[in-house]
């Protein structure tokens, strides 16, 4: 589902990604662990086409996701940071969804908005670092996409929080075999989370 091989990502002279390679099959949740600054973040914006990489090769269901916007429909993607149209009530971003979306499912995000409590009526601008994170996750989820990636998708949200947007991912990787990559800088978040992990340290995969 996805594969990478022999990545390289640098900025000039200075490398980000060195010699990365991975795998992860259909159906399954995985994590990528590293400290700030280790590259997590460019390998993810790689992944989801936003990067270019250097040198290597990304396939995404058997497809290089680069310019391939159609690629891009099957996937999902959670930055670390959500800044959605700031004017925009939710009501309106689960219109945009809708439209842009053909697998959006409204029910399916009012079923998760029971738990999450976010008021549709507000404006993006007026919600919280977490209030945006809960948003963004449950837009996504609603798409659902093939494949979902995360970049550090728990920071701001609380304990209960956090075991309710696993369990939504767990149901609809059980439901309808999505894939997952989810990273973040702390091992104990994913190790009971994860079916595989892979850990990032210096620009390379180091397990």
């Amino acid at each position: 589902m996805i594969q990478v091989k022999n990545l390289y990502k640098g900025y000039g002279k200075k490398p980000v990604l060195k010699n990365v390679s991975l795998q992860v099959r259909k159906g399954s949740i995985h994590g990528l662990i590293g400290r700030n600054g280790s590259g997590k973040t460019t390998l993810i914006k790689c992944l989801t086409g936003i990067y270019k990489q250097d040198q290597g090769s990304i396939l995404i269901c058997g497809e290089e996701i680069y310019d391939n916007p159609n690629g891009k429909r099957k996937m999902g993607y959670v930055a670390d940071r959500n800044e959605y149209f700031a004017n925009y009530r939710i009501y309106e971003m689960i219109d945009l969804y809708e439209e842009l979306y053909p697998n959006f499912s409204r029910e399916d995000f009012s079923d998760y908005n029971e738990a999450m409590k976010l008021d549709e009526k507000k404006l993006v601008k007026q919600l919280s670092k977490g209030q945006k994170m809960r948003l963004a996750l449950m837009l996504n989820l609603s798409s659902h996409p093939e494949i979902l990636i995360m970049d550090e998708p728990m920071e701001g949200l609380d304990v209960i929080a956090k075991n309710q947007i696993m369990d939504f991912i767990i149901r609809e990787v059980e439901d309808r075999e999505m894939t997952v990559f989810i990273s973040s800088h702390h091992l104990s978040e994913l190790e009971n989370f994860c079916d595989s992990i892979t850990m990032i340290r210096d620009c390379k995969i180091t397990g």
